[in-house]
């Protein structure tokens, strides 16, 4: 009778055995999933290491002569104290703490994004999918038409870096006592070298005539009022421009304008010119050669830069402070795979 309890004992252990290793052969991750490193809790696999191995190659190579780059031991050979694999596995390594890092504040900060390697890989195919989708029924994808694991995991940061850093940005108050101190041991920064006033009057093309008019009216020192009065088709303002605000937007479509501006003396006026689908034409006001921005116009400019470089100073804080386990081994293994292939 005991025998028999034994047996049935040994019988049910070797079925938990067996249950177990299809258990973990079932559900263990693929050899490209597995964890290489760990970096505050959370796991970078074999293959996003490896797509950092592959992003930093040429930069690398770049630092050493043709015939070092061209050496089949390239990677191994020590150089100046260390090898070129060294070199690549650590930025690699700092590159990865630092997005792990991203995505550590913005979990805490609110921002809802999965930033797991098998994760973005799901969401990159159905990226691909929708944008091969709307390709073939005439609608329009903007960007790539499709992504790379690589170059979607980039722009995925990228992305989180930048939602990110308003955040941080919007979190931090600065009084206008402060900006005042930073405008001034930073007065340097806001130097320029042509700054220019201007008067300008733009209408749209048709009414080329009439800014000619306007032109002589101008030449003859017409008061303002009495323009806008005799020309209601046309629009005057008075523009400033320098060196360091050309006030030429994002499109650039007004870069004509600082471009004459800044060659025009006091008094002068211009020949009319096109610019943004308007004609225009301008007299210079005021000239000022090696000017400095007052705070009132560098106010938005610094206000924006302080708080950018503030935001980056929070993530360099908590990047110093990145929790980070190494599996030395398994990452040399998955270094050398890609790089001596």
């Amino acid at each position: 009778m005991r025998k028999k309890y034994i047996v049935d004992a040994v019988f049910v252990i070797v079925l938990l055995l067996l249950g177990g290793l299809v258990f973990y052969i079932r559900f263990q991750k693929p050899e490209e999933l597995r964890t290489v490193m760990e970096i505050n809790g959370q796991d970078v696999a074999k293959e996003e290491y490896q797509s950092e191995i592959k992003r930093f190659q040429a930069q690398v190579k770049s630092g050493y002569s043709t015939d070092e780059a061209n050496r089949k031991d390239f990677w191994t050979t020590e150089v100046d104290g260390g090898t070129p694999l060294s070199v690549i596995m650590n930025l690699a390594k700092e590159d990865l703490i630092y997005k792990k890092t991203l995505s550590s504040m913005a979990k805490e900060n609110g921002i809802q994004a999965d930033m797991d390697y098998s994760a973005m890989k799901s969401a990159m195919e159905e990226e691909n999918a929708s944008r091969l989708k709307k390709g073939t029924s005439g609608g329009v994808a903007y960007g790539l038409s499709s992504y790379t694991e690589e170059s979607y995991y980039q722009y995925a940061y990228s992305e989180l870096e930048a939602e990110l850093m308003e955040k941080l940005k919007k979190e931090q108050t600065l009084s206008r006592e402060e900006l005042q101190t930073a405008y001034r041991e930073r007065q340097n920064e806001y130097g320029y070298d042509t700054g220019v006033k201007m008067f300008v009057a733009e209408t749209k093309v048709e009414n080329a005539a009439e800014l000619q008019e306007a032109a002589e009216a101008i030449k003859a020192e017409n008061s303002r009022e009495k323009l806008e009065a005799d020309h209601p088709e046309i629009n005057f303002y008075e523009l400033e421009m320098n060196t360091l605000d050309t006030q030429e937007g994002k499109s650039g479509v007004y870069s004509m304008r600082w471009i004459l501006a800044s060659s025009m003396q006091k008094g002068e006026i211009s020949e009319p010119f096109t610019a943004g689908g308007n004609i225009l034409i301008m007299k210079c006001l005021e000239r000022v050669e090696n000017g400095v921005l007052p705070f009132e116009q560098a106010e938005g400019i610094l206000k924006s830069r302080v708080r950018t470089e503030r935001a980056e100073q929070a993530i360099q804080e908590q990047v110093k402070k990145a929790k980070v386990k190494e599996k030395s081994r398994k990452l040399e293994e998955a270094a050398k795979e890609i790089l001596l292939q």
